[in-house]
């Protein structure tokens, strides 16, 4: 009995809890709200009843309706770019609000994302760089990256070549490791990418701004993945108001921009006259082949997407296909991207749920060869990492007097050392991938209390890709026609549970973050091939139709999991001094049993000095001083399982008697523990001014960074003995620094009635140096101050390194003798001696030091506007680079004919060996290149229409430079072996400051259109 009365008594308790509240009588408050200046409605505007989180936002026509409390007398207003104002209510049932435009700065208002949320501009502590899309690059953007190329202060985004399947190198402020990805962490709307190539396959035309975190105090919110920077990419969101529809859309025409200059078909016939077996090689045409394998390439974009919603529910939905064609034959990529994105409100605005997906499907067509396909060797199988290298190689070595096709229009047969018919090869081999992206975001905000939020956050990722190869059978040739196909998986599945805070005191500001995360990686690939198919016409379709004595197949699997812990803490009192303290607890399972986890601080400062010390100083309108430190880690510069003892097999045992391999292969250790193995850790200290001045006519920031990596880790080899199985191990042994510079200035000569102008530039100057390579683990002293990383491609010159990790100095030094001209007989000279005389002397030439790296890179920007007319030009720019030109190296002598076509220098630079390594072909690469320029007319006032824009645009107009080859923009190495993770960055392309890259730069002429739909 007593039970079934405490019952009743809790039940009465649980009705008075929740019914109590909901009979209390609320008032409903219905109003309008306009621009003070033209009248106008104002879709968006926020209206929250003071002291609470009850709210809502004006719809299309700038009404709203709000149902609240009646003890509720004020409402706060607020829109970007607009006073806020607060309206009392007492007594009013509909009120009319005009809304004033603000004369502060943009920093005002402007809200930057920072990793688990989000800051006005003007209180960010940190180095963060924002560009919004009226920022953006213009023209044929097809990997977004271009949009943001130049435009940030300290980011160097470098595309090698024309080819459309070539991802971007990216470097943030300098290099951060000597080993593993060096290319800064992508976040998209909150989700961070498992690869940072995944993010070069989203749709441009969807992404509305970049948030670029430099220092280590802003990356440290990252902790581990944030150690080479992060950049923050938030996409196009649906607002409130009726369905609108947008098309944006172009079409391009793109050539190849530059050539090499190779002898015509009449130059060689005079340079080989001399020659007896002439007529071998006279074929009677002449054939530019560099043309021959090229072609006019036509892009098209196209992107729809329709956006709207209520106060409480808001949503966008996009598609966008794009093809892009190469200009070289039978390459290109086509893209087909579905994305969604949707915002509910619910509990009174309580419950803010969102849900994102995002569908990319990419089919590349490639130029480039895979590699040997061996069934022991794991890097050959891995078909995402051929190269171009032998094509290219045809076009240089072909005679120009070898036609394309005979007279019946079959094509032409030759064959001699890497020479053979580059548009049979190009045209009759299949290669390609097919990759599917998948991205599911969800999240779901709480408000427990007006300044406490809860929420969660989960998201899966699923990357396939599918490589496809054939080759046939090329008469003459002797190669056996051969397929190969790959599957390669990279899954992820990443949650989060955080605590979000924010008050206010009267005068002080207090938020802070807390967050627990969780990310589980999981990769695998399997590819098979064989060879000698029977029926070549199922190209790769049928593998087990080959011989079955060269079937390979090779597959791996691999897993790791990374889990945090992250806090943060900002402090603001009277929009006048800042404070943000970060902390992340990072656990990986890739480090060592003793290390799997490592802690990460961050802590900065700031201070306006308009609110004090320049308050009465007109001509500055705000000026703000930062400092912070922070340190990250760096989990990327390894594998999973790199810190375990592991095992692989051993060669079979042979038995000479009755020649046979009887027994099954052993194993033996591959890789030595170790235990120890620790993070790579970042320090980085910032120090930095905002400002704004002359009434916001002259604006930007500037950065001086001092940061420091130790504990670097590095494969060393080592004497096998005791606990060490295996002669090498990986370890962290090391340390190097980045110092820079970075200035952003943005001038506003001309604004106001119909002419506008805006200038917008950056500059940054970095400079990064190993400080130390050596240590010791174990007992075992490692001593190294020097190791080897780039060599010169070409027949017989690859027993060597030319560049070099060394103690001291800057990454990727060049090793080179000196060339000091030419001897009576055309010998090259070193230091005044031929190689000869050195190899008679029983020595080599001495060899020099030369640091290639970049003094500087910057950017430049303008923007005219005259009534409905736009126009905007950018150049872009790197001084003091150099570059290897490996490919001149190979093909500028004469020593080449009659058997393969040589440059036209070749026959007059007086050299007549051949080719020798030396700081000759280490020449200046400086350049200034009109990166885009655009012209654009928008119509107004156009029925049935909100706006159209039609614009013309053109890229990579012209570059200046110095360099003699085809371009001087160099891909960066990703890392210190010369590999990137890019479909076709191999190591004839990727050694830093080697530049053996043959896919042209293209030069491309756009014709566009914004339309918006009313």
């Amino acid at each position: 009995m007593q039970l079934k009365n405490l019952l009743k008594v809790s039940c009465l308790a649980i009705f008075c809890f929740f019914a109590v509240p909901a009979m209390a009588q609320n008032k409903v408050v219905t109003g309008k709200v306009t621009d003070s200046q033209d009248g106008t409605p104002m879709p968006g505007v926020s209206i929250v009843a003071k002291g609470s989180t009850v709210g809502t936002n004006t719809d299309a026509n700038g009404t709203f309706r709000l149902s609240l409390p009646s003890t509720a007398n004020t409402l706060v207003v607020s829109f970007i770019g607009y006073t806020k104002q607060e309206v009392d209510i007492t007594g009013k049932t509909t009120i009319s609000i005009a809304m004033v435009g603000s004369a502060t700065t943009l920093s005002e208002v402007q809200i930057v994302s920072v990793g688990y949320g989000s800051q006005r501009k003007k209180d960010i502590t940190g180095a963060v760089a924002n560009v919004g899309a009226k920022d953006f690059n213009q023209g044929a953007i097809i990997n977004p990256l271009d949009q943001v190329q130049g435009k940030v202060a300290g980011l160097v985004i470098i595309q090698g070549g024309g080819d459309p399947n070539q991802n971007a190198s990216i470097r943030l402020r300098g290099q951060t490791s000597i080993t593993g990805s060096q290319t800064p962490l992508f976040v998209v709307d909150g989700v961070a990418l498992d690869d940072p190539n995944q993010f070069q396959n989203i749709p441009p035309g969807d992404i509305e701004s970049y948030d670029v975190l430099k220092d280590a105090s802003a990356t440290a919110i990252y902790g581990s993945r944030g150690a080479n920077g992060v950049i923050i990419v938030n996409t196009k969101q649906g607002r409130a108001g009726k369905a609108q529809v947008d098309y944006n859309a172009y079409v391009s025409v793109g050539k190849q921009a530059n050539k090499f200059e190779l002898l015509s078909g009449p130059e060689y016939r005079t340079a080989i006259d001399g020659f007896d077996n002439k007529a071998t090689y006279d074929k009677g045409a002449n054939t530019d082949w560099q043309d021959a394998i090229s072609r006019t390439a036509f892009t098209s974009s196209n992107n729809v997407a329709i956006s709207g919603g209520t106060n409480d529910f808001k949503y966008r939905a996009s598609i966008n296909y794009q093809n892009q064609p190469g200009v070289i034959l039978n390459s290109g990529k086509k893209q087909l991207g579905l994305r969604f994105n949707a915002e509910q409100k619910a509990l009174d605005g309580k419950l803010n749920l969102k849900l994102g997906i995002s569908n990319v499907n990419t089919t590349r067509k490639l130029t480039a060869i895979p590699g040997a396909f061996d069934l022991n060797n794991p890097n050959g199988s891995d078909l995402r990492n051929p190269t171009d290298y032998s094509v290219f190689q045809y076009v240089f070595n072909s005679p120009p007097t070898y036609p394309i096709k005979n007279a019946d229009g079959s094509y032409y047969i030759y064959t001699d050392f890497n020479e053979a018919n580059p548009v049979l090869h190009l045209m009759q081999t299949t290669n390609g991938t097919n990759e599917y992206l998948t991205i599911i975001n969800g999240s779901a905000d709480y408000n427990l209390l007006p300044s406490l939020k809860v929420g969660v956050t989960g998201s899966t990722s699923r990357n396939n890709v599918q490589t496809h190869f054939f080759q046939p059978t090329f008469p003459q040739e002797n190669n056996v026609n051969n397929a190969r196909d790959g599957n390669y998986n990279t899954n992820s599945y990443k949650g989060d549970v955080h605590l979000d805070f924010n008050k206010t005191f009267g005068k002080h500001t207090l938020s802070a973050v807390a967050v627990y995360e969780y990310n589980d990686f999981i990769n695998s690939n399997i590819s098979g091939g064989s060879q000698d198919f029977l029926v070549p016409d199922n190209v790769d379709n049928n593998l087990g139709g080959g011989n079955s004595a060269f079937n390979k197949i090779y597959s791996y699997k691999e897993e790791f999991k990374l889990i945090s812990l992250v806090g943060r803490v900002n402090y603001n009192y009277d929009d006048r001094f800042y404070a943000t303290a970060t902390f992340r607890r990072d656990g990986s399972s890739k480090f060592g049993s003793n290390h799997n986890w490592g802690n990460f601080p961050s802590f900065d400062l700031a201070y306006r000095l308009k609110k004090d010390l320049l308050n009465g100083v007109d001509w500055v309108n705000d000026l703000k001083i930062r400092a912070g430190y922070g340190v990250v880690g760096n989990a990327d510069a390894i594998s999973p399982y790199t810190s375990l003892l592991l095992y692989g097999p051993t060669s079979k045992f042979y038995d000479a008697s009755n020649g046979t391999f009887p027994y099954p292969s052993g194993y033996q250790p591959v890789q030595n523990a170790n235990p120890d193995l620790v993070w790579e850790e970042r320090h980085g200290r910032n120090v930095g001014i905002d400002f704004s001045l002359f009434n916001d006519r002259l604006s930007g920031d500037i950065n001086y960074f001092n940061d420091f990596t130790k504990n670097l880790l590095y494969n060393y080899a080592i004497p096998a003995g005791g606990n060490l199985v295996y002669s090498s191990i990986l370890a962290n042994v090391g340390r190097l620094s980045n110092k820079g510079l970075e200035v952003a200035i943005t001038g506003v000569p001309f604004k106001g009635g119909n002419f506008g102008w805006s200038i917008s530039g950056q500059i940054a100057f970095v400079r990064t140096k190993i400080t130390n390579l050596s240590g010791s683990y174990a007992g075992t002293q490692i001593n190294t101050n020097l190791i080897p990383l780039g060599y010169a491609q070409g027949r017989g010159l690859s027993s060597s390194p030319i560049t070099y990790l060394k103690t001291g100095s800057a990454p990727y030094q060049f090793y080179l003798p000196h060339f000091t001209g030419v001897d009576a007989d055309g010998n090259q000279l070193f230091d005044g001696k031929t190689a000869a005389q050195y190899t008679a002397d029983g020595t080599s030439p001495t060899r020099y030091y030369i640091d290639p790296s970049p003094k500087f890179n910057y950017g430049l920007a303008n923007n005219f506007t005259y009534k409905n007319w736009s126009f905007s030009f950018f150049l872009r720019g790197v001084y003091g680079q150099k570059l290897f030109n490996n490919n001149l190296l190979n093909f500028e002598t004469i020593t080449r004919l009659p058997s393969n076509n040589t440059t036209k220098d070749a026959l007059t630079n007086g050299i007549k060996d051949g080719p020798y390594v030396s700081d000759r072909w280490l020449q200046g690469a400086s350049y200034l290149r009109l990166d885009n320029a655009s012209l654009g007319y928008s119509f107004k006032n156009v029925k049935g229409f909100q706006s159209i824009r039609l614009y013309l645009a053109a890229n990579n107009l012209f570059i200046i430079t110095k360099y003699k080859g085809s371009d001087p923009e160099q891909t960066i190495a990703d890392d210190n072996s010369g590999l990137n993770n890019g479909y076709q960055n191999t190591t004839y392309q990727s050694q830093s400051y080697i530049n053996n890259g043959y896919y042209p730069k293209i030069r491309a002429f756009t014709f566009g259109t914004n339309i918006t739909f009313k």
